[in-house]
């Protein structure tokens, strides 16, 4: 909670001793621990439940109670000081624990809730279909989680979830791998658990699941409960419709083809026929590449189509989760975890520690700082974000060249026309100043 608890009232060593209450008028007494906190200026009671005259809590402060109870028939208080209630009507108990993060609405979107006295009552509002909702109180009654996304506004794990289900089979190779390999994990995302199982490059393996979760990252279900993350995968897709191409994932964007065309074995109209792709036809892409005056997409399960073929199928991310933090705080720890890599040597397709390209360190420093993916390449990183103009950056945005759904390079905006990247083969890391020999085309600012 930001908002400091003021302590003239607060529940303190004075509690230690009990609280003397006139038991002829005391129906109920319910002990537990929480905050409640004031909608407007608020009365104080005494244990008769007489008003208190010469005091009163100010509008929208928060207040540690650890008592509720009912006094004869005047209704249910909260006791903010040894001998000081308030009337449960006039304040909002915060209930649950603080926990910050994203969730989504189910795809029939999800009723909304308010909490009073120990119970879940539903209302008539109704969250979209799909949207995505900041919380930062979780309460868990049973098997049921409830989110809070709004001054009491919660949904429930019936109807939301904090990871994305896709429709989505195929097979997942993996190819871009350390030598160490990548873990086998039972469960995924924050729930996840070694097997100590790895896979190494060139083994392929079937799912017939994916997630995305709620730090951004995407999940693949190779057998019981078992689960590789995205990020070194090659995919083939078996299934892979329009609704699944509307959500956003780290690793690949969607594209729908605009009229038959040759999928080329590179990113050259010379360089032969792979495959053939037709008009209406939705391919998976996971990188772009500038070759003279043509972007190139590279198709998920190998070979290259010329973006002019082709129209992105635009996604955004969930907004980055601040974590308590202030936005500032959070600008200022990217561009640190950026600083530190300063020096280290660009090799294509590296996402670090060692070396990287351009879009791996965008989405290595938002990780470190933030514990959330932005994306590993530069389409998806387009949308992590709200796309700003130049004249309009900050510092802690990303700055991208290229035309919006085909950016071939990114960097991250310093403030003062200066900008941190990882450029070319045969570079480092390094901080460059905007110049109209190399302009960005546009900026997006992922920290709101």
């Amino acid at each position: 909670m930001n908002k400091r608890i003021i302590t003239a009232f607060a529940i303190g060593a004075s509690f230690a001793g009990g609280i003397l209450l006139n038991t002829g008028l005391v129906h109920a007494d319910t002990d537990f621990n929480g905050i409640v906190n004031t909608t407007k200026v608020t009365s104080l009671y005494n244990d008769d439940g007489k008003l208190v005259t010469n005091r009163a809590l100010a509008a929208n402060t928060p207040w540690i109670t650890d008592k509720k109870i009912q006094i004869g028939d005047k209704g249910d208080f909260y006791r903010v000081s040894t001998h000081e209630f308030v009337k449960a009507g006039d304040v909002q108990l915060q209930h649950g624990q603080s926990e910050n993060g994203i969730v989504k609405a189910g795809s029939n979107g999800a009723l909304v809730y308010t909490y009073d006295n120990g119970d879940y009552k539903s209302t008539d509002r109704k969250l979209s279909a799909n949207s995505a909702w900041k919380y930062n109180h979780i309460d868990t009654i049973g098997s049921k989680t409830w989110y809070q996304v709004s001054d009491n506004g919660w949904i429930n794990s019936d109807d939301a979830s904090t990871s994305t289900s896709i429709t989505n089979t195929g097979v997942a190779k993996v190819s871009y791998a350390p030598d160490s390999g990548i873990d086998l994990w039972q469960g995924y995302g924050t729930n996840k658990v070694a097997t100590g199982q790895k896979l190494y490059n060139g083994s392929e393996w079937r799912f017939d699941s994916k997630v995305i979760d709620s730090n951004g990252d995407a999940w693949y279900q190779i057998g019981t409960n078992q689960w590789i993350e995205g990020t070194y995968l090659q995919i083939t897709n078996e299934s892979f419709d329009q609704a699944a191409a509307e959500i956003w994932d780290p690793n690949f964007a969607a594209v729908k083809v605009n009229s038959d065309t040759n999928i080329y074995n590179n990113n050259d109209y010379n360089s032969g026929k792979k495959a053939s792709a037709y008009a209406g036809q939705t391919l998976q892409v996971d990188s772009t590449l500038q070759n003279g005056n043509t972007t190139w997409y590279e198709v998920s399960n190998g070979g290259w189509i010329p973006s002019s073929a082709a129209t992105q199928i635009t996604t955004y991310r969930s907004p980055i989760v601040l974590n308590g933090k202030t936005k500032d705080q959070a600008i200022s720890d990217v561009i640190a975890a950026a600083k530190q890599e300063l020096g280290k040597p660009y090799v294509w397709n590296a996402k670090g520690p060692d070396s990287f390209d351009c879009s791996g360190l965008m989405q290595y420093v938002f990780r470190q700082a933030t514990g959330q993916n932005i994306g590993s390449w530069t389409v998806p990183q387009e949308t992590a974000g709200t796309k700003v103009s130049l004249s309009d950056l900050q510092p802690g945005d990303l700055v991208f060249w290229g035309p919006a759904g085909v950016t071939y390079h990114v960097g991250l905006y310093l403030g003062n026309n200066q900008y941190l990247n990882a450029l070319r083969p045969g570079t480092n890391v390094k901080i460059d100043t905007i110049s109209s020999d190399f302009a960005p085309s546009f900026g997006v600012r992922v920290i709101q």
